[in-house]
């Protein structure tokens, strides 16, 4: 049931709360829905005077907070106010009404989600998004892909859309990993109203066992689902990946988080009118298996104008052909996206065309510990074969990977870890040629690339040192330069790019300490060492090392 507030209605109220006539204008049209940027338009103001407005209304009814639910919670009073006020005084003769909001309990918990202020297209995903939550009644929807591509602003400018949908609409991030049962502790108290719930406890503990109770995760799960039939709820979970285990493969718990899975599980197979709302950059593994009707995910893409409108907020105005190169090169990052507009904006004079002859792929310190921490999540075997994507600069099939890789996995566990690394949404599965060949994301790509040559400079320093090869690892695993067939319009021979890029690190480190002479005749030698070694005694070690002399010497 609805009930529309007739605006002289809210007229009186404001008024009695010192709300100015321009101020009133505003907020009329933004609880009519409109955005901020209509309402500029509109009014032939600012974007930032619209909110600031706004803002002076949210002060007078003493409404707090940075989240995005302050405009519900004005909904929310002037409802109320009206509810109170029906019985004593008629408002129906006033002209025109507000939007129609629901009768009865309503609320919002919003935790540290953040402001959206500012928001760009994203209208296919939004009508997608709004379709299966609202329309299809979806159980779970994932929005999963890479960190800074835009995943926890859209689940915020979605909630704030379908939030008069729902009796509840509670937003969460497990960043901090809260424990399982802490978690459901949490929304079971806020569902019944912060009084203490009475949850069923487990079986006392046998004999001779500690003489204490503990709550049954289940029993909690249970109570969660009975208000998830009672009320319905929108709840979303942001950063849902630090429950999952790092250093395997994709998708798998940590030790005592199991207990999300099992959340996940029932939620998706039992019957109720809520829905949970998972934001991460990485797919747990039940996730494909309860894929269906109620059960949908989806990454979020970036489209041109979103890209034009962060460029425009800058003050950049890229050329078609200049916006093309940039969303090729950074794979739709939305962050990467504003830092590169920052970057041309402060040191390019605004000039993207500067930047684009400067560099063919700029990461920012911010962009390179975001990469890195992805990384580092991944297990041994994905992150080789992420060095051997890498190392062959284009797509390349699976046939390749296993003629390349020294040790001979089985075609289970590759598909395992590529699977994995589809899960982390690093890697992508395209048609080439008439077989199915894999690609990293660009950024991936140049992060990894960055961290191989690292890692190989390291470790022929330590050969200098060492005079030998013990302590080698990626020399020993890694071809540097592959023999693959190339794109169309390529050249047949091997890459050097890896190559290129460890000389250039070694030159700089040689000609500020010793030289090139000494290195070099160590090198050799220890080249000279492994001429009668097989490869399943050192591997790729003997051939990269002749390569890197070559180079050097070039």
């Amino acid at each position: 049931m609805t009930t529309p507030i007739p605006q002289n209605f809210v007229q009186t109220i404001a008024k009695q709360r010192g709300v100015t006539d321009a101020e009133l204008e505003t907020v009329f049209m933004a609880l009519d829905g409109q955005s901020t940027a209509t309402i500029a338009t509109k009014l032939g103001i600012s974007d930032i005077a619209v909110r600031k407005r706004l803002g002076e209304v949210y002060k007078k009814f003493q409404i707090g907070g940075n989240g995005p639910g302050k405009l519900s919670e004005l909904r929310h009073q002037l409802l109320f106010s009206y509810h109170i006020d029906q019985g004593r005084s008629d408002f129906s003769g006033g002209k025109g009404s507000l939007l129609k909001m629901a009768i009865g309990h309503r609320e919002e918990d919003w935790g540290q989600a953040p402001d959206v202020s500012v928001f760009y297209g994203r209208t296919e995903e939004l009508t997608i998004l709004k379709q299966w939550i609202v329309s299809d009644n979806c159980r779970l929807v994932a929005l999963l892909g890479l960190a800074g591509s835009g995943k926890t602003t859209l689940s915020v400018q979605l909630a704030k859309q379908v939030q008069n949908e729902f009796d509840f609409v509670i937003w969460r991030s497990l960043r901090s990993t809260p424990a399982p049962s802490d978690f459901l502790g949490s929304l079971i108290q806020l569902f019944s109203n912060q009084q203490k719930p009475d949850v069923p406890l487990a079986e006392p503990a046998p004999t001779g066992a500690t003489p204490t109770k503990r709550i049954d995760l289940n029993s909690k799960i249970s109570r969660l689902v009975e208000y998830l039939r009672k009320h319905r709820c929108l709840v979303i979970l942001d950063d849902f990946e630090a429950v999952l285990r790092p250093e395997e493969l994709a998708g798998h718990y940590r030790e005592g988080y199991e207990g999300y899975r099992d959340l996940i599980v029932r939620l998706c197979e039992v019957n109720h009118n809520s829905c949970l709302l998972l934001v991460s950059s990485e797919e747990p593994t039940e996730l494909a298996l309860l894929t269906g009707e109620k059960v949908r995910s989806l990454k979020p893409a970036i489209s041109e104008e979103i890209a034009r409108e962060i460029f425009h907020e800058k003050g950049l105005s890229p050329q078609d052909r200049e916006l093309e190169i940039l969303l090729s090169r950074y794979g739709g990052n939305l962050l990467a996206l504003k830092i590169v507009a920052t970057t041309i904006k402060e040191f390019f004079e605004g000039n993207v065309l500067k930047l684009l002859e400067a560099t063919a792929l700029f990461i920012e310190e911010h962009i390179s510990n975001l990469l890195a921490q992805q990384f580092d999540r991944m297990s041994s075997s994905e992150q080789e074969i992420a060095y051997w994507i890498a190392i062959a600069q284009i797509p390349i099939s699976l046939a390749t990977l296993r003629e390349q890789m020294l040790v001979n996995s089985s075609l289970s566990d590759l598909l395992k870890n590529l699977d994995s690394l589809g899960r982390r949404s690093l890697i992508d599965k395209i048609s080439e040629g008439g077989e199915t060949v894999f690609m990293l994301q660009p950024l991936i790509v140049q992060y990894v690339t960055d961290r191989l040559v690292d890692q190989i400079r390291a470790e022929v320093l330590e050969t200098v040192k060492t005079q030998g090869i013990e302590r080698m690892r990626l020399l020993k695993t890694h071809k540097l330069s592959i023999n693959i067939a190339k794109r169309k319009g390529d050249k047949g021979e091997p890459s050097s790019s890896i190559l290129a890029l460890v000389k250039n690190r070694l030159q700089v480190l040689f000609l500020k300490t010793t030289g090139f002479e000494e290195p070099l005749k160590i090198l050799k030698k220890v080249a000279s060492d492994l001429d009668d070694k097989s490869i399943l005694e050192v591997g790729y070690a003997r051939e990269n090392l002749a390569q890197i002399i070559s180079e050097i010497q070039r």
